[in-house]
């Protein structure tokens, strides 16, 4: 029943976001009385949190499916920043989730998801920097990278710049992503 009530939570995120989410919508979306929803969880912050960690999970498999490649290592940069932006744009309701929600005492699990995320593009950023022969330091150069990769992939959820950019110079969003991608390179 747990896993049936989680799958109910994943497509009301999907449809109405974390801001006007519902355990009572999600009783009744799964089939099961409101009651049934707190045996399994203590309340709507908890349930947030597992879809918050969900998120992390998922973009970090789909940062790892990215082959490190040595003999092109700005490929894989640029393929690594456009998989987020990409992530964020078909998932913003996660995406906000995720990345624009403070909580003061996250759950373990929560803060796991988060590290192993980050853990990624910190590899990623150190096999790029070993492979170009660089000097920078990993982590300052991955902050570099995710400040690029979260500011564009906002524009894109949060504003209709990207859109009037893409029109005006007749590339997609995502064209635009990768442009920007390789200018930081």
């Amino acid at each position: 029943m747990k896993n049936s009530i989680i799958k109910s939570c994943h497509k009301l995120l999907q449809k109405k976001g974390a801001a006007d989410f519902s355990l009572r919508e999600v009783a009744t979306l799964s089939g099961v009385s409101h009651a049934a929803v707190y045996r399994h969880f203590q309340d709507k912050e908890e349930v947030l949190e597992i879809l918050s960690s969900i998120g992390f999970d998922r973009l970090g498999s789909l940062q790892k499916k990215i082959p490190q490649i040595t003999e092109n290592p700005d490929e894989y940069f640029v393929k690594l920043g456009l998989v987020y932006i990409q992530f964020a744009v078909k998932n913003p309701n996660y995406y906000r989730l995720m990345f624009q929600t403070k909580r003061s005492n996250e759950s373990s699990v929560l803060k796991r998801s988060k590290i192993k995320s980050y853990a990624i593009l910190v590899r990623g950023c150190r096999f790029y920097l070993k492979a170009k022969r660089r000097k920078d330091n990993r982590r300052s150069f991955a902050l570099m990278a995710w400040s690029l990769v979260h500011g564009y992939s906002n524009l894109c959820i949060e504003t209709d710049f990207p859109d009037t950019e893409s029109r005006t110079l007749k590339k997609s969003k995502m064209e635009i992503a990768e442009d920007i991608l390789r200018f930081a390179i």
